[in-house]
């Protein structure tokens, strides 16, 4: 005859549904074993005795290893004969058949082999904390525990570099040899300067985090047992004390936790025990409960209404379509409305899954009967390592596959700098997930040294460039640094204060200097030229023409200089600032009370054929300033054909070459140099003009200075 359907039972029981429909179900707290009716009605008798194998079930499964399952086995046997017979022999929590079922491990081998990231510690795993272990975590992918010296670097540690020789780069303490001097290395997370491993960073330069083995109250961590922290340990992966209602079982504590699921009528309730039939709280599978598992009352040993089954709506039925065995129609066969949580997998509630009492939002199948997958906002056990929902991503502290952003995978995750995914710190990202930078106590790219400091006066300036005359910073040896090598400032290009008599030319200040402080040889001992007629302009502001030189004085723009000292002409210098880009469209003449005219530059880095100003190159591109004047003088070392030769369109002449005088050069144009003017009279007015001959770039005479030594 057919079996009624099997009611849904709780966790505690175990079912054998029998090869000739018999059903055997024994409960944790029932005196005796529960035998379907049915079994006596194939002529078959308790006590009768037959060969076979004999299989001991223990009913009495504790709940901490069987939490949320019900556990059904079916044996088949092919070509089983008339006659075959079970034998039951009944006591208060066993129930032994007769059967040829396979055990779950063989005897002659053992235990089964320890499986790596089950989240069970076995067999010679020193841990095991699932889908958490990482070389990178407290328990590595191995299952062993991350310790100092193994060349993995773990929580709480600063480095690993899995020797035992103290005076390298990391210590034999798995820390930068620096950290604990309370600056902050490319190579630390943090360094406070102190021994205190409970603040917000470790005596290893690391930010305090679960898992290093530190209680850091600055975290709310209430424990910390580092690689020992598990989901069934004492303390948990977010180091909180064990507690019930923290959706982790605790194993001989707790019989099941679902978190905030546990109460009445759920699979857990109050107190992390879990609901079973006869307890008189009606929980997720059963049709009744009663408080009892006595049969006869309305509601039997299984928590099945007893009337449940004859299509009529009995009392304490919420439906009854006769137990159809369709569980989406409507009504379950257990005479109940469908619902997430009744280990039916009902479509039309879009359910995807339903482990009745083992839905849990950490589980394979969640609490609204959803599949665990990445995404959904449940962190799925042994799987995943964290799961944000929407707020996942590659950018973010819980990466799109459900993975922790950690430094050194390669995703620059929050509180990340940069993240290349290797372990180079002299690349431009650290191992700390820090931008190489300068003053991060390494020698990095573009950098000439890197001393880790900010004292500029030492041999390592705090730009990571060699201390050097020019640099800014006045190192010992020297008397002044402004930052340039420009020989004719205040600070010449040997950091020393400059000095009539240095030999060096004091632009704007010294009319001459000729290395001694003797009067009478033509540079007095004030530097002033001896027998000078001199005559100058500021602030002129005179527009240049752009683009109009045609070789004649008229299509340039000249300032008239006036020397009213009546002497004839021994020597000439001349100094001039200019704002103009683009040095290479200008020509400069310079012209005597005489009618003589001296071209001093002629487009510099341009050969032209003529004094029209046309043909040749371009011309030398780098720009002039008025705030770096020029001088234009007989005795200089490069002619004014090079001037701004080798400089860019953004750089200046004399501020970025130091190059501040040159002697004429006049290419194409009228005259020699200024011994043209030799024997001349010097009263008169002078005339210094400047012409533009390319587009666009323009500019204005600001100063002129001219200096004439007589006979």
């Amino acid at each position: 005859m057919p079996s009624r359907p099997l009611p849904l039972i709780k966790h505690t029981c175990l079912t054998l549904t029998w090869l000739a429909g018999f059903a055997l179900a024994g409960c944790s707290g029932d005196d005796t074993a529960t035998t379907d009716a049915s079994a006596t009605e194939t002529g078959e008798s308790e006590g009768t005795s037959t060969s076979g194998a004999t299989t001991t079930v223990n009913t009495s499964t504790t709940a901490s290893t069987t939490t949320g399952t019900m556990a059904t086995t079916s044996t088949s046997t092919a070509g089983t004969t008339a006659g075959t017979t079970a034998t039951t022999t009944t006591t208060s929590s066993t129930t032994t058949v007769d059967s040829d079922s396979d055990s779950d491990s063989d005897s002659t081998t053992g235990d089964p082999d320890a499986v790596c990231g089950d989240n069970v510690v076995e067999g010679d795993e020193e841990c095991d904390n699932g889908a958490d272990n990482a070389d990178t975590k407290a328990c590595k992918s191995d299952c062993t525990a991350n310790v100092c010296g193994d060349g993995f670097q773990g929580p709480g540690e600063g480095c690993d570099d899995g020797n035992n020789v103290d005076d390298d780069e990391c210590s034999n303490e798995c820390h930068f040899i620096e950290c604990g001097d309370g600056q902050v290395s490319k190579f630390e997370e943090c360094d406070d300067g102190n021994a205190d491993d409970t603040d917000e960073c470790t005596n290893a330069c690391t930010l305090a985090t679960c898992g290093d083995g530190f209680i850091q109250p600055v975290n709310d961590e209430a424990c910390d047992d580092g690689a020992d922290n598990s989901s069934n340990a004492p303390c948990t992966p977010e180091c909180k004390v064990h507690a019930c209602g923290d959706g982790y079982v605790f194993p001989d504590a707790e019989q099941c936790d679902l978190g905030k699921q546990n109460g009445p009528g759920q699979a857990c309730l109050a107190g992390c025990i879990a609901n079973i039939c006869g307890d008189g709280d009606q929980g997720p599978g059963e049709g009744c409960d009663d408080g009892n598992l006595t049969p006869g009352d309305g509601c039997d040993a299984e928590c099945t209404l007893e009337k449940c089954g004859n299509k009529k709506q009995d009392f304490g039925e919420a439906c009854d379509d006769g137990q159809n065995g369709d569980q989406d129609d409507g009504c379950t066969d257990l005479c109940l409305l469908p619902a997430c949580g009744d280990a039916f997998v009902q479509p039309s509630l879009q359910e995807t899954c339903d482990l009745g009492m083992d839905n849990k939002d950490t589980g394979d199948c969640t609490t609204s009967c959803k599949s665990a997958a990445c995404g959904d906002g449940f962190v799925w056990e042994n799987h995943e390592q964290c799961d944000d929902g929407p707020g996942n991503g590659n950018d973010q502290a819980c990466k799109a596959d459900c993975t922790d952003n950690v430094c050194g995978d390669g995703f620059k995750g929050p509180n990340e700098e940069c993240d290349d995914g290797n372990a180079n710190n002299n690349d431009a990202c650290t191992n700390v997930c820090k931008n190489a930078k300068c003053g991060d106590g390494i020698k990095g790219p573009g950098e000439e040294c890197d001393d880790g400091n900010a004292d500029n006066n030492d041999a390592c300036t705090n730009v990571c460039k060699s201390a050097a005359c020019g640099d800014g910073f006045v190192q010992p040896g020297e008397l002044c640094d402004d930052g340039n090598l420009n020989p004719g400032d205040a600070c010449t290009n040997q950091c020393k204060p400059a000095a009539c008599g240095d030999g060096i030319l004091y632009m704007g200040i010294e009319q001459c200097d000729d290395g001694n402080l003797v009067a009478n040889d033509g540079c007095d001992a004030m530097c002033k030229l001896e027998s000078t007629a001199t005559a100058s302009v500021t602030g002129a502001n005179k527009s240049i023409p752009d683009a109009t030189y045609n070789g004649t004085i008229g299509s340039m723009a000249c300032i008239d200089l006036n020397i009213v000292t009546v002497g004839t002409v021994a020597g000439v210098q001349l100094g001039f600032g200019l704002d103009h880009t683009w040095v290479g469209d200008l020509v400069i003449k310079l012209i005597s009370p005489s009618n003589t005219t001296l071209t001093l530059m002629s487009r510099p880095g341009t050969l032209e054929a003529n004094d029209l100003g046309t043909g040749g190159a371009v011309g030398n591109s780098a720009n002039l300033s008025k705030a770096f004047p020029v001088l234009i003088r007989a005795t200089a070392v490069k002619d004014a054909e090079q001037m701004g030769m080798g400089l860019t369109t953004d750089k200046i002449v004399c501020k970025d070459d130091l190059v501040c005088d040159y002697r004429p050069n006049p290419g194409a144009g009228p005259g020699v140099n200024f011994g043209d003017f030799m024997g001349q009279p010097t009263k008169g007015i002078w005339k210094f003009c400047v012409g533009d001959r390319g587009l666009a770039d323009t500019g204005t005479i600001d100063s002129v200075g001219l200096q004439i030594m007589l006979q």
